[in-house]
């Protein structure tokens, strides 16, 4: 084929004829036709088709003939579905048809929310680029604007498959991870343990994520914090995470068994339900450091009655027919002398031992007294200030001086206690206590719970070790 000439036909406008203009059609060679591609997208993605909710990795390539002297390039567009973009561009030089380009790649992550067949709409790049065939003045270069549009990707979104009936997680990889703060070899009755499980999925965002259920035994108490989630990025891929720490407090000695993890999620390279898992574990929890003591010792200065000593038989050689009447009042009114005599030895010392026990225990209570006062102190200062730290080191020293019995741990202390106004209110200290955000705890309720078990008077716990009569009656 050979150039030929080509007439646009005239116009006619309300009466305004125009003249037909004659042009000459010049066919295009490789060279003009390179030199025409100045500037162009090219788009691509890594599946035609995918699941809902499954990452769809799509590339866009921007070819530069020409000098660029400003530009700007916009997202892909689909209806009903998260586009992101991904890493950051890429610069290079690339051959194509024989012309050298400057190339710009930039990568999205779609993630659609609707099953169909839709079409990814192309970004639209905006610009100038130098045109050196225009005359330029001076220092300055003339410039040209120009704009191009991507090509379209059709792509296929597959529902969700319909005998799936667990929380929709499409990925390729997904897994579970804890991880135990502090000492991790020795547990101990009322010292917190802090346990924080990581959820890990590729080619998804942290939204899709759901929540870990962990299960406790009733002998733990669980405190849990608020999740933390992310999203980013490696390899031009999607990771999402979502960390869950809980801070468990055993409240018995001996095998603390913790069930299972299990996560499902869909597998989309095998296109089955999978699980990811976190083992069963077993924890040896030890006594408390600081246990009540198991029996009330007595007072040291009660004992029991010294025996007395049988009588001493008569002497052998003595001939029992010769004794004679005054013989025989004489041996009775020196046995009843001696027996008067130890009674009442027996009974001075009994005297004695009970003015004793009485002093004993006024001292006793005289201490406890101040002890309790100062407990008391401590830890309304603590309260006042709404300090939670100072409150949970003074309030389980105060509650062992309350049912006077030291050196119990908090639990037990609220078991004797057995006041459910009094739980919720420790229960809420402890959540605080251990979460991340310390200054939501207010001390109002736990303050007037404990004034009022403070003007109602302290419970005797010793009273159901009462000693037996020292006389007991027949």
């Amino acid at each position: 084929m050979v150039n030929y000439f080509d007439t646009i036909p005239s116009f006619n406008i309300d009466g305004a004829i125009t003249k037909p203009i004659e042009v000459l059609v010049i066919l295009a060679s490789a060279s003009s036709a390179s030199s025409g591609r100045d500037l162009f997208i090219t788009t691509n993605v890594d599946a035609k088709e995918a699941y809902l909710q499954q990452q769809i990795r799509y590339t866009v390539k921007l070819h530069l003939g020409k000098d660029l002297q400003r530009g700007s390039l916009s997202s892909p567009t689909l209806e009903n579905a998260d586009i992101r973009q991904i890493g950051k561009d890429k610069e290079y030089n690339e051959v194509v048809d024989g012309r050298r380009y400057r190339i710009i790649e930039r990568s999205f992550a779609i993630i659609a929310q609707k099953s169909g067949i839709f079409t990814i709409e192309g970004p639209l790049f905006e610009g100038e680029v130098i045109d050196n065939s225009r005359q330029s003045f001076g220092f300055f270069n003339r410039s040209k604007a120009v704009n191009r549009v991507g090509p379209g990707q059709s792509i296929t979104i597959l529902p969700i498959p319909s005998n799936y009936d667990q929380h929709w997680l499409p990925s390729d990889f997904v897994q579970l991870d804890d991880e135990w703060q502090g000492n991790t070899r020795d547990f101990f009755v009322g010292e917190p343990i802090t346990r924080t499980i990581t959820l890990t999925a590729i080619g998804v965002v942290e939204e899709q994520l759901p929540k870990i259920t962990s299960v406790y035994p009733d002998s733990v108490k669980t405190y849990l914090d608020q999740a933390e989630t992310t999203t980013v990025e490696k390899d031009n891929t999607l990771i999402a995470q979502r960390k869950e720490s809980i801070a468990l407090i055993p409240s018995q000695a001996g095998q603390l068994v913790i069930p299972q993890v299990r996560i499902p999620w869909f597998n989309t390279l095998t296109q089955k339900t999978e699980f990811a898992v976190l083992a069963e574990k077993t924890l040896q929890i030890l006594p408390a450091t600081t246990q009540p003591t198991s029996a009330i010792p007595l007072s040291p200065s009660i004992h029991s009655a010294p025996a007395i000593e049988p009588q001493k038989s008569m002497p052998a050689g003595v001939n029992n027919q010769s004794i004679n009447i005054p013989q025989y009042w004489i041996w009775l009114t020196a046995s009843l002398l001696i027996l008067w005599l130890v009674t009442l030895m027996l009974w001075w010392k009994h005297v004695s031992i009970l003015k004793a026990a009485t002093k004993h225990k006024s001292n006793s209570s005289a201490r406890n007294s101040q002890s309790e006062q100062f407990l008391w102190k401590s830890l309304e200062k603590a309260l006042n200030k709404n300090v939670s730290l100072d409150t949970h080191k003074y309030l389980p020293l105060w509650l062992g001086s309350y049912i006077q019995d030291k050196n119990v741990p908090l639990a037990q202390s609220l078991k004797v206690i057995d006041n459910q106004s009094l739980n919720e209110a420790v229960n809420t200290l402890l959540a605080s206590r251990y979460a991340k955000n310390q200054s939501e705890w207010q001390s109002t309720e736990l303050h007037q719970i404990l004034r009022k078990m403070r003007k109602n008077g302290s419970i005797d716990t010793h009273t159901k070790h009462n000693l037996s009569p020292l006389y007991p009656v027949s």
